[in-house]
């Protein structure tokens, strides 16, 4: 080959074509070119991405656009990208399902050297991947996109035949043009296969294509790579006399050549003839050549390579991508040599950076052995280079999930004395999330090997969801086996549970285990998970164990508040969090509050007085009574089956009875016990023995003290005695003048006096009372006997009275005026309906006190009187307490509620209203649960044309409210409405809408959507721009929502993660499902299954659509324990709706499982009880089973015993499935035995299958045959219809129009048209008017049909599956 080279011929075929030379003066030209190189695409990129327009109709896109763009600031700042970051954008590729020619072009030429961490074969498959992804999304592909394929295949020296990829062009009809040629000769010389290069330059030669540089740069690395280095060096004289000259590139090329059999004297020469030439080879050029000596094992020449390198701008970039293909090599000792090279960073102080934390982890990512990166990290330690590079290492193998070399690297920091800390294990257990076994050994080596306190956290995010498929004795017998304390497990997995929504399973956990459970941390998920569940027991439970275990708080594995707060204020926290629920929240905390009496459990005061507050005008008297009793400070905790101290020994009457008879029969005196007796008596308000007591203590001339007298008088008052309360009182002056009397024994003593209208002397009884009064030290008892006292003054309309006693009050210090107890100054006006008057009573309040007592009804009734002067005044008066956004939505929804929409119209336009989409959405929200129509329609129209409020969550509120009120016409004028509106509908509303008017019965005027999220890009695009102009923090939640609308899962994951993890926010049914359908489209069914399970574990199931969805792809896979897991958790009615048993069915067959669920089936039939059999029938999979026989017509026998067995017992869908296996496979009398013997007398037939096959196929005579099966039947007209329009549609889809006539006309003697399919029908005329013929029938209008069809919703299921 040399010689033909050398040839005068071979040199004039060159020469031939130096007129057609393309001259690259580019060095960074690598379209062309062998050499595996990084070469910068910022400058592509950048112009690529700013001169073409960004499709206005895919918010995806854009998405794309952004992410190229941050490929290419990499590129541009550091020169490479990083795997992940291709992967993500492949990831996004994947979910926009389009992508501009030039953007695909980009996302292909990003696959070779700019991702040198990866090795060339990671990198090619990322580019295969990429390239399927393209095709199937249907991106068009021209030359270009091939060439940039090759180019990567080059880079990554992929092994490819040129010929196959030349005969590929030719099939998909592209025409190669030079650049495909050129590179496939270099293909050919990076085999060493010169005849190959040969072929390609004589077709070049034929086509007249030009070559470049980069054919004979190419020739040289194929002589080098044939060890015909002799040959290589020619090639650059042949260049001269084809007119060109020499490049750096070439002479690169040569020097490779070299370097590959270790010629170092060849390569001195050559550079010694570069720079007698001037030709100037760049610190890449040089890397090069160290890259192939070091690849082909010649080391001791690289020094001299090395000194000569300039380290001129870039090569800082330059050598980490030679380092990270060395590592990849390993070579990882030479790459250490280069790093040495390389100049050190400084930070902005002036200090000098770290060095070497890209080697470090790309050591552990090409997994080289653990012993050579801890000598690394130890050199890189001693030279001062890196202090922190062993900490670097371990932090990379623990993300990796290498377990063994993490264990090791952690091993050295242990030795170093660094600290070790439970979260650095934390990708490491996620990692192996799926394998329990793995996952407690993780555990066990923290404990043991680490000595790391796994706290609760771990547990409960990291370990116990790996372990959840077992009972949670059994989860907490195998932590302990781990290393793991008990109550630190029993704590972990109640709080888990309580994530969960199972509260009686946390509370069985906690009543067993003692342990400390924390009352911040399970506050939010205890609410949590009894407003989900009502279960008051249970809460209570726990609550009672939160309470017990305050003590126990400095023994907790994990690090407790510095300050535990008072039992009583732990138990008021939880109670004010319950009081926080909208709907039936006075009778959900009146239960509570009863079983916290029970346990014998105590509330604060203030914990009290803020719950009655927080209920306003909702509050009750038994409420008031029950939180009397729990601040009374005498209940005592009930005993637990747990040993526990022993509750303190009351003195009850029948002890002091038996003790006074003993006494008396001893002649000793009484007067102690009779004493006892008499407050005993007191203080249970039993008004007859105390009198009677009292006898027998005047009798024995006891001297009464001025406490008994107050008791006595508290006990008169008690019983509406007034005129005995006031000769107790007057005989305590006279014996006591200065008693004081306490200010609960007062008030009693007051309000019996108001109620008998002696107003005056209450107010003087106050005075002559009064003295110094803590009003701290009020308890709630005595602020709701306080709130009573004014209270019932306001509801008789008695003003003055009620302003006396007020007065009275806050004079003599009784009361500090709160929202409250200032409540009736308000009541009294509105119960004389003096609106003007409560009007100046509020300013008074806000004014005096800060305070906004009765606002919302205030508003309300000034809003019906239309007093907008009393209302303007209001509500500047609660802007100076609450702020002027707070009171303008309060007033919006005070409007909304009394039907004033045009008025909430304008607070809503108000320039510069900030915008709040958390008030609207709980407003909605609240109202939806309640059952509030009004309200919400009102939003919508106060809403209407308003582009900075997001009215998606008002119209899915309303739609959600229309569904529950069973009202499918408004549900579907709704959606009407937003038409109208220019409102675009998302996803989640036209699938609930679609599948309730389906419900009901009702005609779906639309598609109903698979993607939830696509129709909400822009919307959640808007939202935040909004968010971010405002300066406004989005919650968890909304971050979740934007996360979906982005198609980011993986972000929504992690904000999934935080809302569960937020006191106050939850996620919805429907943003559940819209995750779950997001990822079951990524092919990421295992974690949407995961998702599912545990939706449904807490009792919560997602739309039965995106249920389907997920299963149908569980079935093609073939995922059989999901499935039976999933299945555990639906009911028998719930599993009839997403036709379980058929996909469980299919996932059986795609598994080769089909012979097994067979078995199972029969011993259903064998074993089943005679009540059973209708559940029996129901379940029956009967799409499943067509799949069963199509696919394993070996079991047909099989299947025809148990069908059999099935229809002795009166179930005779298996047989109807097995007929129609037959019919549609010609096996005409075997079909017709089962035909007479099972088939021809019921009422209703199956054969879906037969008019899909007969459609398919196109087989008129499937058709036909079936109709003359059913004449004559039981079925229905409606059924007899479909097979007709299956015949029709037959002839039609062939162009038979005539003979379709014909059998429409015989077709309408045996059924009307308006069962015969009403497209089929329109198909028909046209084909016949297209012909000139007339169609002698009137098609019949939409939803003319009135019979059923005879598909099943089984049968559609298979259909599914298929698809």
């Amino acid at each position: 080959m040399a010689s033909i080279l050398r040839s005068s011929k071979f040199g004039r075929y060159f020469a031939g074509l130096a007129r057609s030379i393309v001259f690259n003066s580019a060095r960074g030209d690598v379209a062309g070119t062998f050499i595996q190189r990084s070469e910068c695409l910022s400058t592509g990129l950048t112009k690529s991405l700013t001169t073409q327009a960004v499709p206005s109709h895919s918010h995806n896109d854009s998405n794309l656009d952004r992410s190229l763009r941050r490929l290419d600031q990499d590129v541009r700042r550091i020169g490479r990208i990083t795997r992940r970051e291709l992967e993500d954008v492949l990831e996004e590729l994947r979910h926009a399902k389009s992508a501009t020619s030039t953007q695909s072009l980009l996302i292909i030429r990003c696959c070779g050297n700019l991702v040198p961490e990866a090795s060339p074969e990671v990198r090619t498959q990322l580019v295969e991947e990429i390239w399927k992804t393209l095709e199937n999304i249907g991106v068009p592909m021209d030359v270009s996109h091939y060439n940039a394929l090759l180019r990567v295949y080059l880079e990554n020296e992929h092994s490819f035949s040129p010929a196959e990829f030349l005969a590929n062009l030719e099939h998909k009809g592209i025409e190669p043009n030079r650049v495909t040629y050129q590179r496939l000769i270099s293909r050919y010389c990076q085999q060493g296969d010169i005849e190959g290069a040969t072929r390609i330059l004589e077709f070049m030669r034929e086509k007249q294509l030009p070559v470049n540089e980069n054919v004979f740069n190419a020739l040289i690395m194929g002589h080098s790579q044939a060890d015909d280095t002799e040959s290589a060096s020619g090639i650059i004289g042949v260049m001269q006399q084809a007119g060109l000259e020499p490049s750096a590139d070439t002479y690169t090329a040569l020097l490779c050549g070299y370097a590959k059999k270790g010629d170092i004297d060849a390569i001195t020469k050559t550079l010694e003839q570069c720079d007698a030439k001037d030709i100037q080879l760049l610190d890449r050029d040089y890397m090069d050549i160290i890259y192939s000596l070091a690849v082909n094992d010649h080391l001791e020449h690289v020094d001299k390579l090395i000194d000569r390198m300039r380290q001129s701008a870039g090569y800082n970039q330059d050598a980490v991508n030679l380092i990270l293909r060395l590592v990849n090599c390993g070579h990882e000792d030479l790459g250490y040599k280069i790093l040495l090279t390389m100049p050190r960073p400084s930070r902005s102080g002036g200090e000098l950076g770290l060095v070497g934390s890209f080697f470090i982890r790309q050591l552990v990512n090409a997994n080289r052995p653990v012993e050579k990166i801890i000598s690394i990290c130890q050199k890189l330690e001693e030279e001062n280079l890196n202090p922190r590079a062993i900490f670097i290492a371990a932090e990379s193998s623990l993300q990796s999930g290498n377990i063994d070399q993490a264990c090791a690297l952690l091993h050295v920091m242990k030795e170093k004395n660094l600290p070790l800390r439970q979260h650095y294990f934390w990708p490491l257990l996620a990692s192996h999330r799926n394998d329990r076994d793995i996952v407690l050994d993780i555990v066990s080596r923290m404990c043991t090997q680490f000595n790391v306190i796994v706290g609760g956290e771990t547990l409960r995010d990291y370990v116990i969801p790996s372990l959840e498929k077992t009972s949670s004795d059994e989860i907490i017998w195998d932590l302990r086996n781990a290393g793991i304390t008990i109550a630190a497990a029993a704590s972990a997995l109640v709080h888990y549970r309580l994530n969960m929504n199972l509260i009686a399973e946390a509370a069985r956990i906690a009543t067993r285990y003692r342990a400390y459970y924390s009352a911040s941390l399970l506050r939010r998920p205890l609410v949590q998970a009894y407003n989900h569940t009502k279960d008051r027991d249970s809460f209570v439970a726990i609550l009672r164990q939160i309470h017990d275990s305050v003590d126990r708080a400095v023994l907790a594995d994990e690090d407790s508040a510095v300050v535990v707060p008072e039992r009583t204020e732990i138990v008021g926290n939880f109670i004010l969090d319950i009081a926080n629920v909208g709907q039936n929240r006075v009778a959900q905390i009146e239960a509570i509050l009863q079983g916290l009496v029970e346990q014998g459990l105590c509330l604060s005061n203030s914990s009290a007085e803020r719950l009655q507050e927080k209920l306003g005008e909702e509050l009750t008297s038994q409420i008031s009574n029950l939180l009397g009793k729990l601040t009374s400070g005498e209940l005592v905790p009930t005993t637990l089956t747990r040993p526990s101290a022993l509750p303190p020994v009351a003195v009850d009457e029948e002890h002091l009875l038996k003790t006074k008879k003993m006494l008396e029969e001893r002649g000793e005196p009484t007067r102690g016990i009779k004493k006892q007796l008499f407050l005993l008596y007191c203080r249970n308000k039993d008004l007859e023995k105390v009198e009677q007591i009292m006898k027998e203590l005047e009798a024995d001339n006891f001297v009464f003290t001025g406490g008994m007298y107050a008791l006595l008088s508290e006990l008169y008052a008690h019983h509406d005695k007034l005129e005995e309360v006031w000769t107790t009182i007057k005989k305590l002056k006279e014996n006591e003048p200065d008693f004081p009397m306490d200010s609960m024994k007062i008030i009693k003593i007051v309000t019996l006096l108001v109620k008998n209208d002696r107003v005056q002397d209450a107010v003087k009884f106050l005075s002559e009372q009064s003295g110094d009064r803590k009003l701290e030290d009020r308890s709630f008892q005595y602020s709701t006997l306080c709130w009573r006292l004014l209270n019932s003054l306001a509801e008789q309309g008695k003003q003055d009275d009620l302003k006396q006693v007020f007065d009275a009050l806050v004079k003599y210090e009784y009361i500090e005026p709160n929202n409250v107890l200032l409540g009736p100054l308000i009541k009294v006006h509105l119960v004389r309906d003096d609106l003007t008057g409560a009007v100046e009573q509020f300013e008074w309040c806000c004014q005096k006190y800060r305070a906004t007592p009765w606002k919302n009804e205030l508003a309300c009734r000034m809003i019906q009187a239309e007093d907008a002067v009393s209302l303007q005044k209001l509500t500047d008066l609660s802007t100076q307490v609450h702020g002027e956004v707070n009171s303008l939505y309060d007033l919006v929804f005070a409007f909304v509620e009394c039907g004033r929409i045009r008025q909430a119209r304008k607070i809503l336009e108000t320039p510069g209203l900030r915008s709040r989409p958390q008030r609207l959405n709980s407003a909605c929200e609240r109202y939806q649960q309640e059952g509030k129509l009004a309200p919400l329609e009102g939003l919508v129209e106060a809403t209407r044309d308003m582009s900075h409020i997001d009215r998606s969550d008002i119209y899915y509120h309303l739609l959600l409210s229309y569904c529950k009120s069973e009202d499918p016409d408004k549900a579907l004028g709704l959606w009407t409405r937003m038409q109208e509106e220019d409102v675009q509908p998302s996803d989640q509303f036209l699938s609930t809408l679609g599948t309730f008017l389906k419900s009901k019965g009702k005609e779906v005027p639309f598609v109903i959507p698979e993607v939830v999220l696509a129709t909400e890009v822009r919307k959640g695009r808007g939202e935040g721009h909004e968010a971010e102009a405002s300066g406004a923090t989005l919650t968890a939640t909304q971050n979740f929502r934007q996360a979906l609308r982005r198609n980011d899962l993986d972000d929504a994951l992690i904000h999934k993660h935080t809302v569960e993890s937020t006191a106050n926010e939850s996620l919805s049914v429907g943003d559940l499902s819209a995750l779950v359908q997001g990822l079951v489209k990524a092919d990421r069914c295992g974690e949407a299954s995961k998702v599912v399970l545990g939706m449904m574990e807490k009792g919560i199931y997602p739309a039965f659509r995106v249920l389907r969805f997920l299963m149908n792809r569980l079935a093609i896979a073939g995922d059989i324990d999901t499935l039976t897991a999933i299945g555990n958790l639906l009911t028998p009615e719930k599993k009839k709706r997403v036709s379980f048993d058929n996909r469980f069915c299919h996932a059986n067959v795609v598994a080769g499982k089909a012979v097994e669920y067979m078995k199972t089936l029969t011993e259903e039939i064998e074993n089943v009880k005679d009540s059973d059999l209708e559940s029996l029938a129901e379940k029956f999979p009967r799409g499943g089973a067509i799949a069963i026989l199509e696919n394993h017509p070996e079991l047909l026998s099989d299947y025809e015993q148990m069908a059999l067995k099935y229809a002795a017992r009166g179930i005779k869908a298996p047989i109807n499935v097995l007929w129609m296996d037959l019919f549609v496979k010609g096996q005409d009398a075997e079909a017709k035995k089962l035909w007479d013997e099972h088939l021809a007398g019921s009422s209703r037939i199956m054969f879906q299958h037969i008019l899909q096959e007969a459609q398919e196929k196109r087989d008129e005579n499937i058709a036909r045959k079936l109709i003359a099966l059913l004449q004559g039947t039981a079925v229905s007209e409606g059924v007899r219809g479909n097979a007709y329009s299956c015949l029709l549609d037959v002839l039609v889809n062939t162009e038979k129009y005539d003979d379709a006539l014909v059998a429409l006309e015989e077709a309408v003697k045996d059924v009307c048209l308006e069962n015969m399919n009403r497209a089929t029908l329109l198909r028909l005329q046209i084909g016949l008017q297209n012909q000139g013929k007339t169609f002698p029938f009137e098609v019949p209008p939409k939803n003319a049909k009135s019979s059923s069809s005879s598909s099943s919703d089984d049968e559609q299921s298979t259909i599914e599956n298929k698809q």
